[in-house]
């Protein structure tokens, strides 16, 4: 038992911090658990050689993988308040004690609803439902693919290895200089008309390669498409017919109508799904007897605890029953369509939740981002969950064992959240290529779409709803819009690279390796220049 803790604990680690970073570094958030099974492999074999390999990885992996899903909704959402109120935000930074306390009580008590609603439905949607949760059966078809494990653990390692050196010397350590440069120009900047093109740099930061080719073609070509327009359609638009309109006031005014055309059609779209949706059997999660007491009683203290952390940011009791129940409602139909594709759609529905709450009470920056983070949070924990229950049906593990190590790791990766993002904030400039927080720049455009010029939204709004007929995806462009021109071809070279290569399956791992092995580096010097 003691050594699976150990793993638990080293993979929640691994998993909370690699995420962190990714989520604010890029607009793509990869599932974390299937590197967790090929880490928690090789590390077994190191710790144990006669290990009993299937049953400790499975509820490592469901331990560990908790803080993934943490770590992306944090990042995907928390950063939003510094896009809003700055000086807010650093003055939370300068005290550390604060922030990471404060982030701690963001990610257990929402996690802690979503794990608790995962309890409750666990029967209806895996057993009662029969839903295939693809990435609970993935997670376990690598598992037990014993002839394929020992190649991607090492291909993995490889990646990882190979990233870290090259980081070293791209930056330079002790005695050892910098020999490689951040970014390589390809091609000078040169004009036709009045369209300017930029000089056109590629990053020389791995893991934008790594995403870029686990993603593949289909989803940077939206990316790519994005920073394209910026430069042939967005700026002409100004500089033709908005010249008093200054080129950053502009382009977030123009990518807050489009933000504005994603919450009308993903409104929209969401309404269609709650329609499709079969009745929720609300009581068919409680057991009898002694299990009732118990499930309510840990509600009961579950609201207490959220109740008193809300009621600390001013949230009142009309405010917090509105986003306690909206987050359940949300994570139900999160996790059910989750179960379905495997995709966890965080974003529409914390939107959904919080752009209501705008109209609705009077909302102080802290509060609208808090509403937000915590619909991601519960339904991004409660997806996780079923994930790794569902893996444990397919083990043939006790659920009772699994649901334990679960809570483990849904606390101790609570407390690293607040940790590794206070030492990647403290020494990385948030909105620059380090930590870009395109998705928390989106939301917070979202939020003050009312100050910027409305005929510039309306030209967004116009331009976003005419994506929404194409084969790109909206957000991903919004992204390109936003994004400085190196880190997307960083991700288009990525990308590309899948077109080179017949079975790109077999290279996951090595890709695996090399942007967590990036992530840890980040962290890895925002703690120097701590210690420094």
């Amino acid at each position: 038992m003691m050594l699976t803790v150990v793993l638990s604990v080293l993979l929640s680690l691994f998993a909370t911090s690699v995420m962190s970073y990714i989520s604010m570094a890029t607009p793509i958030g990869p599932w974390i658990a299937p590197t967790l099974v090929l880490i928690g492999m090789a590390l077994l074999r190191l710790m144990h050689k006669n290990a009993q390999l299937s049953e400790r990885i499975v509820l490592s992996v469901a331990a560990g993988s908790v803080g993934g899903i943490l770590g992306t909704a944090s990042g995907f959402a928390f950063p939003t308040l510094y896009f809003l109120d700055a000086e807010l935000f650093a003055s939370w930074i300068n005290n550390p004690l604060l922030f990471i306390s404060v982030l701690f009580c963001l990610c257990f008590f929402p996690g802690w609803l979503g794990l608790w609603l995962a309890n409750y439905f666990e029967h209806t949607l895996i057993i009662k439902e029969a839903l295939p949760f693809p990435v609970g059966n993935m997670i376990y078809k690598v598992i037990v693919a014993q002839t394929q494990k020992i190649t991607h653990a090492y291909n993995l390692f490889v990646g990882f290895w190979s990233t870290i050196l090259f980081c070293i010397l791209r930056r330079g350590m002790g005695f050892i200089p910098s020999l490689i440069p951040k970014a390589l120009t390809v091609l000078p900047a040169f004009s036709i008309g009045v369209v300017h093109f930029p000089a056109l740099s590629l990053s020389l930061m791995p893991m934008f390669w790594a995403i870029g080719f686990v993603s593949g073609m289909t989803i940077i070509s939206s990316l790519f498409v994005g920073s394209i327009a910026k430069i042939i359609l967005v700026e002409p638009i100004r500089a033709l017919y908005f010249a008093s309109v200054d080129t950053s006031e502009f382009t977030l005014a123009f990518c807050s109508g489009m933000v504005i055309a994603g919450v009308l059609f993903s409104f929209i779209g969401l309404a269609k799904q709650t329609l499709s949706t079969k009745e929720i059997d609300f009581f068919g999660g409680f057991s009898s007897g002694s299990i009732v007491k118990e499930q309510l009683y840990e509600l009961g203290v579950l609201l207490l605890g959220t109740g008193l952390f809300l009621y600390y940011f001013e949230f009142g009791f009309i405010l917090q029953l509105y986003v306690i129940f909206f987050s359940a409602v949300c994570a139900y139909q999160i996790a059910l369509i989750a179960g379905r594709v495997g995709l966890a759609q965080l974003g529409r529905f914390a939107t959904f939740v919080m752009v209501p709450a705008l109209l609705l009470f009077k909302l102080n920056y802290v509060q609208t981002v808090f509403i937000a983070t915590f619909v991601e949070m519960c339904g991004g924990v409660m997806t996780d969950i079923l994930f790794g229950r569902k893996l444990a049906y397919l083990a043939d593990i006790s659920q009772d064992r699994v649901k334990k190590y679960q809570y483990f790791g849904l606390f101790i990766s609570s407390l690293i959240v607040g940790i590794v993002f206070w030492l990647l904030l403290s020494h990385f400039q948030l909105g620059g290529s380090e930590l870009f927080a395109q998705r928390s720049q989106g939301r917070a455009l979202l939020i003050r779409a009312h100050h910027f010029d409305f005929w510039v939204l309306g030209v967004g709004l116009l331009f976003g709803m005419l994506l929404k007929y194409s084969p790109f995806n909206p957000m991903l462009v919004l992204g390109g819009l936003l994004m400085p021109l190196d880190l997307t071809f960083g991700f288009v070279g990525g990308a590309l690279l899948t077109l080179c290569i017949k079975d790109q399956q077999e290279w996951i791992p090595f890709w695996s390796g090399v942007f967590a092995a990036n992530s840890i580096w980040m962290i890895f010097q925002a703690f120097l220049r701590y210690l420094l």
